[in-house]
């Protein structure tokens, strides 16, 4: 399972000196008509060789070579089981990586000097740990979703026959029924009680950031109430569904959930940023200004406009970024104009450890842009200025 920490190793390598590192996300949903009968390999040939026909100098092209070799030795023994696959390859020193992913990828190679971690910081962004409770009186099931992945955390079944409740009774037996109807309704609560440890367990263990209740609607408002401070925080929706459903019905059912929760919190997020920084309270806007807070150290978060881009400098010396042609403000250093400035700030931003936040929805998306594009929510001290 891909992991925060993953992305931050790989972001975390040395620049090289040198073009060497190739980075590939590779489409490889077999529903897809293009990817039947390993037709990814042909999609893999081409943009190899798209790149290869763009480098000029010999070396270059030798170290580019070698990467490539590496990246097709994998696909040749790959056995899909995944919708996509991220490759990453580093000539200078035999470094190699790979991760096959459940979310959508689209088709990208970069051969540069480090690795192009933007798509895996979108994506850990965009599908985040979800923790799905699925129970009935006598039952629970608990669910991961992440990665557009759904598993089986744990199953466990309660006394089935101690929370039968009665459904037609004599008047003779009346007072015994309704002691009966207690003592189940007692028993139900017991379980619940156990289902909020296994829920605090997982949440825990998991580093589940949302919750989703699943189950007949007069019992996931039981448990809810149920619940801690910490966990009620995390509940973003409730579903009403049978304890026997699999997984792909677990998936189709709470996906709209948790998009419709990630497109309200990006709404809110884009107006904090924009009243916040109208204020100058903690927060920067636009791409200026955010890449002087990101040189700075100072990005606690960072969000940004999917698909935002715009050219830029690097510092070739301390990694600073700029949006003019200038002189470095950090070390003092010469600046070389970079394709995509914005990139690389999403890598210097994970590299720095800092959240990142891609902005999908239209209104929000529009917001933003309109804005600048880009945004950050500052740490609350400044650290010293360091060279990378």
């Amino acid at each position: 399972m891909l992991t925060q920490n993953e992305v931050y190793t790989l972001a975390s390598r040395p620049e090289r000196a040198e073009n060497s590192v190739l980075t590939l996300y590779l489409d490889v949903d077999q529903s897809q008509q293009a990817n039947l009968n390993r037709g990814f390999e042909k999609q893999l040939k081409d943009m190899l060789t798209a790149v290869k026909d763009g480098i000029r100098d010999e070396g270059e092209l030798k170290t580019f070579q070698t990467a490539s070799k590496l990246v097709e030795g994998i696909l040749a023994g790959y056995a899909v089981d995944a919708r996509g696959l991220v490759v990453v390859a580093d000539a200078s020193d035999g470094f190699f990586w790979s991760r096959g992913v459940d979310f959508p990828v689209g088709n990208q190679i970069r051969w540069n000097k480090k690795v192009h971690v933007q798509p895996l910081a979108a994506a850990l962004d965009e599908y985040e740990q979800v923790g799905i409770v699925l129970l009935d009186r006598a039952s629970v099931r608990l669910f991961t979703l992440f990665l557009g992945k759904v598993e089986e955390y744990l199953r466990e079944d309660f006394d089935h026959r101690s929370v039968r409740h009665t459904k037609t009774i004599g008047m003779d037996h009346l007072g015994s029924a309704s002691r009966a109807q207690r003592k189940g309704d007692e028993q139900v609560r017991q379980n619940l009680r156990r289902v909020v440890t296994d829920i605090d367990a997982m949440v825990d263990k998991r580093g589940i950031q949302h919750l989703i209740l699943a189950g007949a609607s007069e019992l996931t408002a039981e448990l809810r109430a149920l619940l801690s401070k910490r966990l009620d925080s995390l509940v973003i929706g409730t579903v009403d569904m049978a304890t026997s459903a699999g997984t792909d019905e677990i998936y189709n059912a709470v996906t709209p959930i948790c998009e419709k929760f990630e497109r309200d919190s990006e709404e809110a997020t884009v107006t904090d940023l924009v009243t916040l920084a109208a204020k100058s309270d903690g927060v920067v806007i636009g791409l200026s200004q955010t890449l002087h807070a990101l040189n700075q150290y100072r990005v606690w978060r960072l969000v940004c406009a999917d698909g935002f881009q715009s050219p830029g400098y690097q510092c070739t010396q301390c990694a600073a970024l700029f949006p003019l042609d200038t002189i470095c403000s950090v070390c003092g250093s010469e600046v070389t104009a970079i394709q995509d400035v914005v990139e690389n700030g999403v890598d210097l931003a994970v590299r720095r450890g800092a959240r990142i936040e891609f902005v999908r929805g239209n209104e929000a998306e529009s917001s933003l842009m309109n804005a600048g594009g880009i945004g950050a929510f500052l740490r609350t001290r400044t650290p010293k200025t360091r060279v990378s």
